[in-house]
C-alpha cells in the first residue's frame, strides 16, 4: 500500500496561506469548499493511501450496514432494499455469465459481429457487482464465488471493446466502473487466487482504462471539439478510470480524474457540467444549477446527475483515507454545485403523486416556468461540421421527463444537513428504496439506462 504524500498541495489545506485563488468555506463535514478559477488551479499530484479496493464504499460503510442488518437496527427501507437485492434477477446463484470475445456498442460494421452485444457485459457486470455486495453484507461465500466466476470468465474471453463509431466508449465507461467496483468488493475473497485477480486487473487496464483515457484525452480525434460529447460521456469514463485506479492502487490514474473534474476540457469538468445558475422559480430562495444536458432531454439530464453522484461518492470514499487532499471532496466543489444541479433536475422532473415510480400527478413546475440560460451546443465550434449542434432556450419537456434513476440517495446522504436540498430529498423519499437494475419491481427497465449507474444506495447510505 502506498503511503500518502501530497507535496504540491501542502499549502492548500488552509485558507489564506497560498497565492492560489481558492474560496474557503466550512461545509457540513468541516471540509474546505473549493471554488478554484480554472486559470489558477494547481494540479493535484498526490500519492494516495488505498485503504480499500472498492471505489464506491469504505470498509467502515460495509461494517456499519452489515452490523445494522444483523442486529435489526437498520431502518425498514434499508431492510426492504436488502431483500430486494437478494431477490434481484442478477443475484440468483444459478446466474450464468455470457462473456464475449468483443464488446460491441454502436455500429457493428467491421467488428465481426452482426449487431451490438454490449448488453451481455452490462448484465454480467451488474450481476458481479450485486453478488459482491451481498457477499460483503452476508459473508455467504456462494455470492463471492459467483462474482469471481463472472469476472474471471470475462477476463479470459474478452479482448476488446469496439464498434464503427464512438458509442463504444460508453460501454468502456459504464461497464468499466461496474466491473471495477465488483472486483474491489471481492478483492480479498480467499477463493479468488492471486494469479486470477491480477489477470482480471490487467484486463481492466488494457481493455477499459486505456479506452477511458484515450477518450478523455482526445474525444475521438481532431474532427470534433472537446465539448462535442454530452457530459454523460465524460462522466462514465471518469468513473471507470477512477475506480480502476483505486482497484489497481494507481495514484496517477486517480489524480488524472481529480484534475479533469476541476479543469478538464470536456463536459465532465464541473465548470462545463454546470451551464446556468438560477433562483428556484417556486420561491424557496434556493439556488439551482442548470445541467449541461437539461436542454437535451430529461433521461440524459438525470443520467448525468446519477453518474456524477456515483463519481463523487467514489472520490469521497477515497477522501476518508486521504483527508488532506481536499480536492477529493467533489460534493463541496464550487459552493456545493452538485447539490444545486441535483435540485434543478429533481425540481423539473418531480410529479406531485406519491407513487414510487414518479409516474402520477402533475409537474411541480411547467417548462415555461423553469429558468434556463440559453445553451449553444456545438454552434460555431471547431468540429468538422461546426453547425451540427442546436441552440437550446428551455429545459427539454420531452417524453423522458419524470423518469427515475437511482442516485438521489447518494446526494441526500451528503447534503441532508446543508440548506438547499428540498427537491433532492423529495425525489429520494419518493423512490426509496431506490434499488437498481434487476430489482423485483423493475422500475428502471432492462435496457442500458438501468445500468449506467450502480444503484442500491438506500441499502448503503440511508
Amino acid at each position: 500500500m502506498n503511503k500518502f504524500k501530497n507535496i504540491l498541495f501542502a499549502g492548500l489545506v488552509c485558507c489564506g496561506i497560498t497565492a492560489t485563488a481558492t474560496s474557503c468555506r466550512e461545509n457540513e463535514w468541516g471540509t474546505v469548499d473549493l471554488d478554484i478559477p480554472e486559470d489558477s488551479y494547481i494540479p493535484v499530484n498526490a500519492n494516495y493511501t488505498f485503504a480499500n479496493h472498492c471505489a464506491m464504499f469504505t470498509d467502515a460503510d460495509f461494517t456499519r450496514v452489515k452490523t445494522a442488518l444483523a442486529n435489526g437496527s437498520a431502518a425498514q427501507k434499508v431492510k426492504d432494499e436488502f431483500q430486494n437485492l437478494k431477490n434481484s434477477k442478477y443475484t440468483l446463484l444459478s446466474y450464468t455469465a455470457t462473456p464475449q470475445t468483443k464488446i460491441v456498442r454502436g455500429d457493428a460494421t467491421g467488428t465481426g459481429f452482426d449487431k451490438e452485444n454490449y448488453a451481455y457485459a452490462m448484465r454480467d457486470a451488474a450481476a458481479a457487482y450485486q453478488m459482491a455486495l451481498l457477499w460483503r453484507l452476508t459473508d455467504d461465500d456462494r455470492y463471492a464465488a459467483k462474482a469471481v466466476e463472472i469476472l474471471n470468465a470475462w477476463a479470459v474471453t474478452c479482448k476488446e471493446i469496439t464498434s464503427n463509431d464512438a458509442n463504444q466508449v460508453l460501454a468502456a465507461g459504464a461497464q468499466g466502473a461496474t466491473f471495477a467496483n465488483a472486483a474491489g468488493m471481492v478483492y480479498d475473497y480467499s477463493g479468488w487466487t492471486t494469479s486470477k485477480r491480477e489477470e482480471f486487473k490487467a484486463w481492466l487496464v488494457k481493455v477499459f482504462a486505456s479506452k477511458n483515457k484515450n477518450f478523455l484525452d482526445t474525444h475521438t480525434g481532431s474532427n470534433v471539439c472537446a465539448e462535442h460529447y454530452w457530459s454523460n460521456w465524460d462522466l462514465v469514463n471518469m468513473a471507470s478510470y477512477f475506480s480502476i485506479g483505486v482497484l489497481t492502487e494507481n495514484s496517477e490514474m486517480v489524480n488524472y480524474v481529480v484534475n479533469y473534474f476541476y479543469q478538464g476540457v470536456g463536459n465532465g469538468c464541473i465548470e462545463r457540467l454546470i451551464r446556468g445558475t438560477h433562483s428556484d422559480p417556486l420561491g424557496t430562495g434556493e439556488i439551482i444549477c442548470q445541467n449541461q444536458e437539461s436542454g437535451r432531454d430529461q433521461g440524459h439530464s438525470s443520467m448525468s446527475v446519477a453518474v456524477t453522484a456515483n463519481l463523487s461518492q467514489m472520490a469521497w470514499s477515497l477522501y476518508q483515507a486521504n483527508p488532506t487532499v481536499k480536492e477529493l471532496d467533489f460534493f463541496s466543489a464550487n459552493d456545493n454545485a452538485i447539490m444545486k444541479m441535483g435540485e434543478y433536475v429533481a425540481l423539473f422532473n418531480l410529479r406531485s403523486g406519491n407513487d414510487n415510480k414518479n409516474a402520477s400527478g402533475s409537474w411541480l413546475v411547467s417548462a415555461s416556468q423553469m429558468p434556463f440560460e440559453k445553451f449553444e451546443y456545438c454552434i460555431n465550434c471547431s468540429c468538422r461540421d461546426k453547425n451540427h449542434g442546436a441552440t437550446q432556450t428551455q429545459a427539454a419537456d420531452d417524453s423522458g421527463r419524470g423518469s427515475i434513476r437511482p442516485g438521489w440517495e447518494i446526494l441526500l446522504s451528503h447534503y441532508k444537513n446543508v440548506s438547499g436540498h428540498k427537491y433532492i430529498e423529495q425525489m429520494a423519499n419518493k423512490i426509496r428504496p431506490e434499488g437498481g437494475s434487476g430489482e423485483p419491481e423493475m422500475r428502471y427497465g432492462d435496457n442500458s439506462g438501468a445500468f449506467d449507474q450502480l444503484g442500491w444506495c438506500t441499502l448503503m447510505l440511508y
